[in-house]
């Protein structure tokens, strides 16, 4: 008796071993589903739909459907992922003009340029940064945009970028900056739309103005060609004047506390456009609500009225508001930035000279 009441736990004990041993199989397969649950792939579906200006008569709507995968704490990145872009339709009526003409501008980031400032772009993968994939996508990007005009900036392998754009039909045209720099400028047409008439660089260096570049094209439109492929009866009385335009390629310095070379840059280049429509394209390193971009868009600008290292909108700095208009002259003088007399013969090409227009 004393054997099996000493035997009697003994025999529950193994029994609830043998109850956990038959559990542990079906709680290991919930734990196993609960993590593959949190690792599954979730898919997000979205819709893009935009809707141009209701002025624009010639604007289209875009829409496009696509699905990303996401993973958490992981970085899948999508080779064949489209960017959508965002387009901002013109408010102008633009149909009494029978001439259409496609230009595209870029920043195509130089080779060298990127090896040089690797702390830029350490998020990046390393095989995004590899020219030879860049190129084919920069060349697929382009075909898709069906340009007639293309002009390119930190450009360093010209002679890679003329070999693919010549499938398309394009020439091109290169000035390399001065100095050290290995980089430069291109423009690139194509030969049935446009003839080359004339062709100026304009190097800044010669105007003690850094080692950047320019460069100044004058087109014209050939006979019955358009960037829709239509021959109209207006386009073949338009005189040749008006079937000419003149694009200009830029790529203004970086340095965000130099505003005076900035500006000068600027001012040269525009002080070079002739009478007939002008495309100014290229990399200003200027915001849009800056002084230097309401300086092209204005055709004037009150130089004391802005700091000099803030004249381009790149450092973020609080916003004062001079108005010298309702203001006596000796308030406003108090008012105004300091520029030094080489600082304003760098802006403006005088040193006496703050009030500038175009």
């Amino acid at each position: 008796m004393r054997a099996l009441n000493h035997r009697a736990p003994a025999m529950e004990h193994s029994s609830a071993t043998s109850q956990n041993k038959r559990k542990h199989p079906f709680h290991k397969k919930q734990q196993y589903l609960h993590r593959k649950k949190q690792k599954s792939v979730s898919k997000i579906e979205k819709t893009l739909t935009l809707k141009p200006h209701s002025s624009n008569q010639n604007s289209v709507s875009l829409s496009n459907r696509f699905q990303s995968t996401q993973r958490k704490k992981s970085h899948n990145y999508d080779s064949n992922f489209e960017f959508n872009r965002k387009w901002t339709f013109s408010c102008h009526d633009s149909s009494a003009y029978e001439d259409r003409v496609v230009f595209v501008s870029y920043n195509i980031l130089g080779v060298e340029n990127a090896s040089k400032h690797p702390d830029l772009y350490f998020k990046i993968p390393s095989e995004f940064m590899e020219w030879e994939r860049r190129k084919e996508l920069i060349y697929k990007e382009m075909h898709h945009y069906n340009a007639g005009i293309l002009c390119f900036q930190a450009v360093d392998r010209f002679d890679d970028l003329d070999d693919l754009l010549q499938k398309d039909g394009f020439r091109g045209a290169y000035k390399a900056r001065t100095g050290e720099a290995c980089d430069g400028c291109a423009v690139f047409w194509k030969d049935k739309l446009f003839t080359l008439l004339h062709e100026e660089h304009v190097e800044f260096q010669s105007f003690g103005l850094r080692n950047n570049v320019a460069q100044l094209c004058v087109f014209k439109m050939n006979e019955n060609q358009s960037e829709t492929g239509l021959s109209t009866e207006a386009s073949k009385t338009t005189s040749p004047n008006r079937r000419s335009l003149v694009v200009g390629n830029i790529h203004v310095l970086f340095n965000p506390n130099r505003g005076d070379i900035k500006l000068g840059q600027s001012i040269q280049i525009i002080t070079r456009m002739g009478n007939i429509p002008v495309i100014i394209g290229g990399d200003l390193n200027s915001l849009p609500q800056s002084a230097i971009y309401q300086f092209l868009t204005a055709s004037e600008l009150e130089i004391l009225l802005h700091d000099r290292r803030n004249i381009s909108g790149q450092l973020e700095c609080p916003p004062q508001q001079k108005d010298l208009k309702s203001r006596d002259k000796n308030v406003a003088r108090s008012l105004m930035y300091r520029w030094s007399d080489e600082e304003l013969r760098l802006a403006a090409g005088n040193d006496e000279l703050t009030h500038i227009q175009h």
